[in-house]
C-alpha cells in the first residue's frame, strides 16, 4: 500500500466520499435524483460519513493528510451563522499552513450549502464569515439554502438578505438551490440568471406568486425543479429558458391564474422538453411536449393522465421511459389496477418507442391490502410477459438512498410486498 502513487489514493478517496448528485451542474438526471431528497436526509448522512472517513484517513500519515484536504472541503455544509464563522476560520488556518494561495483548501470547494436549523438570527459577523468563505473558494459552482429546516420567513431577515446579495455577485455559480421568497430571488437568482445552468426552487410557505415579474432570460438553464410551489405551478411565463430540457414540479394548484401561466410557459418551451416530472396541474399541457422522452408521475394519477392526454388529442409518441412514483399515501400508492393498466398499454399502440418502465418504491415493503399476494404475483407475471414481448425493461429503485443516487435494479414482486413469513419448525398452532 505504501508504494501506491497518490493518483490511486485520490481515486479511492473520491469513490469513498461521493455524494451522488451534489456537485454536478451538467447532469440533469443526477440533479433530479438528488432533488428527491427534499429534506436532505440522504445527502447529509452521506456528507457526514464522508467527513468522518476523511478526518480519520487524514490522521493515518502526512501523505494522506494532504490528500484528504480536497475531500474535506469540496462540499461545505453550514448549519448556522456561528458555524459559518468556524468554517471561515478553518479556511484561514489552512491558507496559512499552505505555501501559496493555490494550495489553500478553499480551491477544492465546489458546493456551499446553508442548511440553517430552526429560527435563526443572522448578524454582521456571520455575513463577514460568509463573504470570507466565498473569497477563499474561487471554484465554487453550487450554492444551496434548500435544506434549511424552517420556513424561509423565520431566517430570511434583512442582514441575511444583504449577505445573499454578495452571493448574487458570484458569476462562477452554475447551480442554485434556493428556499425563500421573492426577496431572496431578487438578491441571488435574477443577478445570476445569465450564468445559471441548473435551478431548484422551494418557495416560502407564506409566499405565492400572485404578481407578474419582469422578463428574465436564463440562457443556459437546462434543468428546473420547483418543489412545493404553492400556487406557482411552474416557471412564470415571463421567464425564458431556451436550453431547458428537464422540468419538475409537484404543484397541484388548479386555479385559473396558475393554469394560464402554465399554458403560456408550455406553449413557449414544451417542444424542447425531454424529461417532465409532473402532478395533475401539468397534465393539460403535456400534449405540447412533442419531443418528450421521459415522463415521471405519481401512481395515483397515471390512468387520469392518459385520459386527459387522449382528450386533448395527443399522446407523447416519442416517450422512451415511463416512471411511476409510489408516494406511500392513500391517493398515490401503487395499486393492482395500475399494474393492469400498464399491461394493457403494453398490448396497445400507446407509446410506440417505449423501452423502459420504472417504479420509485418506498423502502418499507408492505402488503397491498386490496388483493392477496397471489393476485399481485399473477398480475406482475403477466406484466413481465408483455414487457418481454415488447422489449421493455422493468426497473425499480427502492428507498430514498437508491432514489437519490439514481440506482435501478430489475423489478420484481418482492420489492412490492412483505416477504412470506414461514412458521419456525418448532411452532405449533395446537
Amino acid at each position: 500500500m505504501r508504494e501506491l502513487p497518490p493518483e490511486i489514493w485520490l481515486r479511492v478517496f473520491a469513490f469513498a466520499t461521493h455524494v451522488p448528485g451534489a456537485l454536478s451542474h451538467h447532469d440533469g438526471q443526477s440533479f433530479v435524483a438528488f432533488s428527491r431528497d427534499k429534506y436532505g436526509i440522504s445527502a447529509h448522512r452521506r456528507h457526514r460519513q464522508a467527513t468522518d472517513l476523511m478526518t480519520s484517513a487524514g490522521r493515518v500519515c502526512k501523505a494522506w493528510s494532504s490528500l484528504t484536504t480536497q475531500f474535506l472541503f469540496q462540499y461545505l455544509l453550514i448549519k448556522s451563522g456561528n458555524h459559518a464563522i468556524e468554517v471561515a476560520t478553518a479556511l484561514e488556518r489552512y491558507a496559512k499552513d499552505g505555501t501559496s494561495k493555490q494550495n489553500c483548501a478553499g480551491r477544492w470547494t465546489a458546493r456551499l450549502e446553508l442548511a440553517l436549523e430552526g429560527v435563526h438570527r443572522w448578524d454582521d459577523a456571520h455575513s463577514a464569515a460568509l463573504a470570507h468563505i466565498f473569497a477563499c473558494c474561487p471554484n465554487m459552482t453550487v450554492f444551496s439554502t434548500v435544506f434549511s429546516t424552517a420556513d424561509a420567513s423565520l431566517f430570511q431577515g434583512r442582514r441575511f438578505l444583504r449577505a445573499m446579495c454578495d452571493v448574487g455577485s458570484r458569476s462562477n455559480l452554475k447551480r442554485l438551490e434556493l428556499k425563500g421568497d421573492v426577496a431572496l430571488l431578487e438578491a441571488i437568482l435574477f443577478p445570476l440568471a445569465p450564468s445559471i445552468e441548473a435551478l431548484w426552487l422551494l418557495p416560502s410557505r407564506k409566499s405565492a406568486w400572485n404578481q407578474e415579474v419582469n422578463h428574465t432570460h436564463f440562457p443556459f438553464v437546462h434543468a428546473f425543479i420547483l418543489s412545493e410551489g404553492l400556487g406557482w405551478g411552474g416557471p412564470p411565463p415571463t421567464w425564458t429558458m431556451p436550453a431547458l430540457q428537464t422540468l419538475c414540479t409537484d404543484d397541484d394548484d388548479f386555479s385559473e391564474p396558475t393554469e394560464r401561466r402554465l399554458a403560456a410557459f408550455f406553449e413557449a418551451h414544451g417542444p424542447q422538453l425531454q424529461h417532465v416530472v409532473a402532478y395533475r396541474s401539468v397534465l393539460s399541457c403535456l400534449n405540447l411536449c412533442t419531443n418528450l422522452a421521459e415522463w415521471t408521475l405519481p401512481c395515483g394519477i397515471m390512468v387520469q393522465a392518459v385520459i386527459v392526454l387522449r382528450a386533448t388529442g395527443s399522446l407523447p409518441t416519442t416517450l422512451r421511459c415511463f416512471t411511476l412514483m409510489d408516494l406511500m399515501s392513500t391517493a398515490f400508492m401503487l395499486r393492482l389496477d395500475h399494474i393492469a393498466a400498464l399491461t394493457e398499454w403494453l398490448g396497445s399502440d400507446l407509446f410506440p418507442v417505449l423501452d423502459t418502465i420504472r417504479f420509485l418504491l418506498p423502502l418499507g415493503r408492505h402488503n397491498r391490502r386490496q388483493r392477496s399476494r397471489p393476485h399481485w404475483e399473477k398480475a406482475i407475471e403477466v406484466l413481465e410477459e408483455h414487457s418481454k414481448q415488447r422489449g421493455v425493461r422493468l426497473e425499480a429503485s427502492l428507498g430514498g438512498d437508491e432514489h437519490t443516487a439514481g440506482i435501478w435494479t430489475t423489478f420484481s414482486v418482492e420489492q412490492l410486498l412483505d416477504p412470506i413469513e414461514h412458521s419456525p419448525p418448532w411452532f405449533s398452532a395446537d
